[in-house]
């Protein structure tokens, strides 16, 4: 699949048959490896932080993460046609298809209260899935430590295929970057808030966006346009 990078973000442009291949072949192939969301905020984070920026460019798998990934390709001049409309949580679905289809073990991590075992009983309800929850309220900023391998420890025991991992970013990313090393064989999907639109009115699917004040929406918002245009300039 063709890569493009907006800013220091790297975004892969495969349509849906192509992620979903890619995906499986990850899966299969026994290497494990990363599945990435990248949106407005890792893009401008990314600017500043050179150790989310290492882990953003080193997934194995970067998806569109919200709509202005997709736009922000196509000023970048990549056509229209070579470009998937999915982004952020519209991924989910697919996904879940896909492991249903293949019987692929899931364990969901969200550092969110409840939300892991929410999120990993929506799978098994709606996909029937092999699913399984595990809390993770604790995980420090750089995700790695002592509990942290503990919490790497736990997930080994189930064998998971796919683990659905919800948190904060940059912590999300760099928990994925270090869980990644010491997990065999599984491939970890970085999905954020987008986890939330499992949840069936339990608490709400809301984009980061609507966390923040509009002040700090906009701002953000005109960083990224900034790095866009240097990548359009470049």
């Amino acid at each position: 699949m063709p890569r493009v990078r907006i800013g220091h973000a790297p975004l892969d442009l495969g349509r849906l048959d192509e992620v979903l291949r890619a995906v499986e072949g990850l899966v299969t192939g026994g290497q494990g490896g990363r599945i990435l969301l990248p949106d407005v905020e890792q893009v401008v984070r990314a600017e500043r932080d050179e150790v989310l920026r290492s882990a953003l460019a080193t997934a194995e798998l970067s998806l569109a993460g919200g709509p202005e990934m997709i736009r922000a390709a196509g000023r970048l001049g990549v056509p229209a046609l070579a470009l998937e409309p999915r982004t952020g949580a519209q991924w989910l679905p697919p996904l879940a298809a896909l492991a249903r289809e293949r019987a692929w073990r899931v364990v969901v991590v969200a550092e969110r209260p409840k939300l892991s075992e929410w999120a990993a009983g929506a799978l098994r309800d709606r996909y029937g899935l092999l699913a399984v929850g595990v809390a993770a309220p604790d995980v420090p900023a750089d995700g790695r430590g002592p509990w942290v391998d503990t919490l790497i420890d736990r997930i080994e025991l189930t064998r998971p295929d796919l683990v659905w991992v919800s948190m904060d970013t940059p912590k999300q990313e760099l928990f994925c970057q270090h869980a990644a090393s010491r997990l065999h064989g599984a491939v970890l999907l970085g999905v954020g808030s987008a986890m939330e639109s499992l949840l069936d009115g339990r608490g709400g699917a809301r984009a980061r966006g609507a966390l923040r004040s509009p002040w700090r929406w906009l701002l953000q918002r005109l960083a990224f346009q900034r790095v866009l245009a240097h990548a359009r300039a470049t």
